[in-house]
């Protein structure tokens, strides 16, 4: 079994997909809009159309999904948690995706990691990111 976080975008789940595949080393499996899909986009605005419906990419074993909503309604009570090989690439991915955004908890050394931190993306997006425990 796999359990994949599905992330809600407003017109910049292409941008920010991409941009995860390259800060996190991930492959785009899907980037499909509902002009990809003209069954699907009955009733969509043109101005709309290339909003994306079904996003993937795959991280190593994992994999991250995301959409488009054609009414978004914003994001609360939830994060995207990266669990990072070493102390250095969870220092670079957190540099990466707070670019833009906003840090929430700098990262540094905590009780039970080596390095973790919190941070929004410039998509709004929040990134819990951690590194092996100092044990």
């Amino acid at each position: 079994m796999k359990v994949v976080a599905n992330i809600d975008f407003d017109g910049d789940c292409r941008e920010a997909f991409t941009t995860y595949a390259g800060i996190l080393g991930g492959e785009i499996r899907a980037m499909i809009s509902h002009r990809d899909m003209p069954e699907m986009a009955e009733g969509v605005p043109e101005d709309r159309l290339d909003r994306i419906i079904h996003a993937w990419i795959d991280i190593g074993d994992q994999g991250l999904m995301g959409q488009d909503m054609q009414d978004f309604s914003g994001r609360k009570g939830y994060s995207v948690t990266i669990s990072a090989d070493s102390v250095d690439e969870a220092r670079r991915m957190f540099e990466e995706l707070s670019n833009g955004g906003a840090v929430i908890m700098p990262f540094g050394p905590q009780p039970w990691s080596q390095g973790f931190g919190l941070a929004m993306d410039r998509f709004g997006v929040t990134w819990v990111i951690d590194s092996p425990s100092g044990g």
